[in-house]
């Protein structure tokens, strides 16, 4: 983790008032910190660094629980005696039924996101066959348009392994990109330090409670999360850190699959919602050809919806 961004951070405990945090650095670099801890003075809540990887989440230990491979694999690579006796703490707590994350290493969706990130053989049997090559990435690439004219510092929401962030760090002073996949955030950091970029960083946090400074961002983008999360959370959550004209930019198929009881949307309901939480909507609905390669003989073709919107109060 970059240590100038801690002044930015806050404390995520919900009976807290999101005081600022403060770095405890037990491995790292002058610039740098590895391992250690950010913690709240208020509530006395510490959230550690594990790899450069700082985790703002509310309860570590179900996230721990969710990711077991995960979690083993920080006790086996930590450095420091206190990151080491935390996670083994944590770890004499952990009972009953534990599972790693489908987004985590070695998870069912982890190399699809990373090749979905990349360009894909210039044999694809998939992409031979259409007559207009497709590239994967062309999402990402569409963040730099200039017409969408984003500036100031910039939030990238479901980040994955970076590839938006990246290309919103071509425009903005500074990005964060958030996710809850450690293993997506760990990947992210490596090609930023691989790009020698340093207008960015990546924290394992919740879209839905979000670690930061109230009114604090100039744009907000969020690809492929609207079906994941709940919507009206969501936007409680970015308004609560949106800047009055900021910019948020919502890039979705709108594919509700999983049967976890939230609402369901499609893109004419979506804009309303936004008209009603104060955004004016700058475009129509889009159908943009988006692919994610699952295997050799399995793909997932979207029409992504893009819509941007400017927050008006």
């Amino acid at each position: 983790m970059i240590k100038k961004i801690v002044t930015d951070l806050c404390c995520v405990n919900n009976s807290c008032k999101k005081p600022r945090l403060y770095l405890e650095s037990f491995l790292g670099t002058k610039d740098e910190c590895i391992e250690g801890f950010l913690s709240c003075k208020i509530c006395k809540s510490k959230y550690p660094i594990i790899q450069g990887v700082p985790i703002l989440l509310e309860n570590f230990h179900e996230y721990a629980c969710q990711r077991i491979i995960t979690f083993g694999k920080w006790i086996v690579n930590s450095n420091s005696s206190q990151i080491k006796s935390f996670l083994k703490s944590e770890g004499a707590k952990i009972r009953g039924h534990t599972y790693n994350d489908r987004y985590e290493e070695n998870g069912i969706w982890y190399n699809v996101y990373l090749n979905t990130h990349n360009n894909y053989p210039s044999g694809d049997r998939l992409l031979s066959l259409l007559k207009k090559q497709i590239k994967p990435h062309h999402v990402y690439k569409m963040l730099t348009n200039e017409d969408l004219n984003l500036s100031g510092i910039g939030l990238d929401i479901g980040c994955s392994i970076g590839s938006s962030t990246i290309e919103l760090s071509k425009k903005l002073s500074f990005v964060f990109g958030i996710d809850l996949s450690f293993s997506f955030i760990l990947e992210a950091r490596k090609r930023m330090h691989n790009r020698n970029r340093r207008n960015m960083e990546f924290i394992v946090a919740d879209a839905t409670n979000l670690p930061f400074k109230s009114k604090f961002f100039h744009s907000i983008v969020a690809l492929n999360v609207i079906d994941r999360l709940d919507f009206v959370k969501l936007i409680f959550s970015v308004n609560s850190s949106i800047k009055k004209n900021g910019k948020l930019i919502l890039i979705d198929p709108y594919h509700f699959v999983d049967d976890t009881g939230k609402d369901k949307f499609d893109s004419s309901q979506i804009r309303k919602k936004l008209e009603k939480f104060g955004y004016k909507i700058n475009n129509e609905e889009s159908y943009i050809p988006w692919i994610m390669k699952i295997n050799e003989r399995s793909y997932l073709f979207y029409f992504v919806d893009f819509i941007e919107a400017k927050k008006d109060n």
